[in-house]
């Protein structure tokens, strides 16, 4: 993997021929950018093709924080961070025996069996090492933007669940009258 040039990328961030871990933890974190308006449920209105998130790791291994994900690490476009969008947090509440995290979902429809399943997965970017995706494949294809509305768009039920079960993933901020300040 190419080292990260990008010089406002803080060096924490940067791959340096770490491998991916791709064992996660429950209680681990997972950061999403979007835009302020999105940040109830940022999986709504969009296309669910490679999910970008970055992880937050462990307590003991902390790999990011909450605004790493705000930062630019496209080379050609002319900006630092992100700076409109804000931050939606997730949280891996189960894992498999293998600690990791794979679902699968079924729809019959017109007499067909399909099989979609999601998986999370760490795949740094040299400037981003907590980078990972939730990807999804439908009967063995891998759902891009490409084939989108060819395979997974056109089976609502599968892509409902995916998107529910995303949403469900959400941690609400949550305002309690015991934490305000007695007068």
């Amino acid at each position: 993997m190419e080292p990260c040039t990008l010089g406002y990328i803080p060096i924490t961030l940067h791959t340096n021929e770490r491998q991916p871990v791709q064992a996660f933890e429950v209680g681990e974190f997972m950061y999403r950018r979007c835009k302020p308006e999105d940040i109830e449920n940022p999986f709504m209105n969009i296309s669910i093709t490679e999910l970008s998130h970055n992880r937050s790791g462990s307590k003991n291994s902390i790999l990011s924080i909450p605004e790493d994900v705000l930062f630019n690490i496209v080379p050609s476009q002319d900006k630092e961070k992100h700076e409109y969008l804000v931050v939606a947090k997730l949280m891996i509440v189960s894992l498999n025996e293998e600690n990791k995290y794979l679902k699968q979902y079924e729809q019959i429809k017109d007499g067909q069996k399909s099989i979609a399943r999601m998986e999370l997965l760490h795949e740094p970017e040299p400037c981003m090492y907590p980078h990972c995706i939730f990807r999804v494949w439908v009967n063995d294809d891998v759902i891009t933007y490409e084939n989108y509305k060819f395979t997974l768009n056109k089976l609502k039920q599968l892509k409902t669940k995916i998107k529910e079960e995303l949403a469900s993933m959400i941690i609400r901020e949550q305002i309690s009258q015991d934490d305000a300040p007695l007068s």
